[in-house]
């Protein structure tokens, strides 16, 4: 699924702030993802410990990236309900 589609499936809005050093690395997840609450939730229940830990590595390979946009492909936008 592409970013175009997203937009028209997701609502787009501005995230709240949240307080904490959770609220701020759940913010930083949205911002640079570009995904709702609700995706992130989803993302954070499928993901085995690896994946998250590729979520939020700095400094990427770009095998790790596809490993990434493949967990997104197979588990969250293909069986979205």
């Amino acid at each position: 699924m592409t970013r175009l589609d997203r937009k028209k499936t997701f609502k787009e809005q501005d995230t709240q702030t949240i307080k904490g050093l959770f609220g701020l690395v759940d913010s930083a997840m949205l911002k640079i993802y570009r995904i709702s609450e609700d995706e992130l939730d989803k993302i954070c229940q499928l993901a085995t410990d690896d994946e998250l830990e590729l979520f939020t590595k700095e400094d990427r390979k770009i095998n790790e990236s596809r490993k990434i946009l493949k967990f997104l492909q197979e588990k969250i936008y293909t069986n979205e309900d």
